[in-house]
């Protein structure tokens, strides 16, 4: 039997949903690949290196946090292939954009792991913005300052092909679990709101450029207050969040639910959507690559402009065509559930074991 340890943060809800699935496919892991796999927590790069130290492994996932220098990256990411010269490294990269600051250790790994990658790599060698064509868009669209604000690193040369999409963080237990629970379907919520729309703005102490996205979002849909029940707004952590549970019970009840970008493209909201029979409206996502990718134009998901112009038409038009409106939320629950019951993420692993 193979072995594989994962190694890397845990402190967060984003990096635990990382790990989730080879949780609640480690029988169809050791069935299908004859893979065992376990779990080593370490917080920095410095105790990932450490704990990398001959490991007793044939592959060995990364999974750090975000929060520290591509530097120590770098140093650390290096000293583990010296230290395990044959096993197979596979970095899972923390960042939520498509871009990320750790592309300088691919040299060091055999595989960079995204939960989002651009469908057109030659993007990432453009001078963006911030670092992502998202920031590029809104810094030149609006005139946003990323002055002190960039998440973005240059791909060393004959490294693009180690870079794939992965899985996103549609692959959470709760996820699987909302998609094929049974009581959902025979207590189904009556849909009394018509679009929903509730988004955090994080800290008012510590504002970012995304919450300047997240309000101009908001501000779009205003003026579908008048014909439409709307469960919309945008608050910063000080003034007052709804509860999870208004959260939750609203979205169920809602017939829309309007996704913009956050740090980066894909949100929790649009799984919860997804789970919840909603019709999932977002910026769109026609540059991405992921997966589950619930996120095929017109199919499984309605896009919108980056700048919101097209989004109170967008709404109305699906309020107004229910049908239509029905067609795509069944469409997406489709492509959703067979990417668990098809067993995607087994897959990727085989395939990220065999190439």
């Amino acid at each position: 039997m193979k072995k594989a340890v994962i190694v890397g943060f845990k402190s967060d809800s984003i990096a635990v949903a990382q790990r989730d699935p080879f949780v609640y496919n480690q029988g169809l892991l050791r069935r299908s690949l004859d893979l065992k796999v376990k779990q080593i927590e370490a917080e920095t790069f410095s105790a990932i290196s450490e704990a990398c130290k001959k490991q007793d492994a044939d592959i060995i996932f990364l999974l750090p946090s975000w929060r520290e220098s591509a530097r120590e990256a770098e140093s650390a990411i290096k000293a583990v292939r010296e230290n395990n010269p044959n096993q197979k490294l596979i970095f899972i990269d923390p960042f939520a954009q498509s871009s990320t600051r750790y592309f300088n250790v691919l040299p060091y790994v055999d595989w960079f792991v995204k939960r989002q990658i651009l469908k057109d790599l030659d993007e990432y060698k453009k001078q963006l913005i911030g670092g992502s064509t998202f920031t590029d868009f809104v810094a030149r669209h609006w005139g946003w300052d990323f002055t002190q604000w960039h998440v973005g690193s240059e791909i060393p040369q004959g490294c693009e092909q180690k870079i794939i999409p992965g899985w996103n963080l549609g692959t959470a237990k709760r996820f699987q679990q909302a998609l094929f629970r049974p009581q959902f379907w025979f207590n189904r919520p009556t849909k009394n709101i018509d679009i929903f729309c509730r988004l955090s703005l994080g800290s008012n102490q510590n504002k970012e450029w995304y919450c300047q996205y997240r309000i101009a979002a908001v501000e779009a849909l205003k003026p579908l207050e008048s014909d439409y029940k709307l469960a919309v707004s945008a608050q910063f952590n000080e003034t007052g969040l709804v509860s999870r549970r208004q959260y939750m019970q609203e979205m169920k009840n809602s017939r829309i639910v309007f996704s913009p970008f956050g740090w980066g493209e894909n949100c929790w909201r649009d799984f919860e959507a997804v789970c919840y029979d909603c019709l999932l409206i977002k910026p769109s996502m026609a540059h991405i690559n992921t997966n589950p990718n619930i996120f095929i134009e017109g199919e499984t998901y309605v896009p919108v402009r980056w700048d919101f112009a097209d989004l109170q038409e967008k709404c109305r038009y699906y309020l107004e065509h229910p049908d239509e409106a029905a067609r795509i939320i069944e469409n997406a629950r489709r492509v959703y559930t067979q990417y668990f019951q098809q067993g995607e993420f087994v897959k990727t692993i085989e395939q990220l074991m065999l190439s």
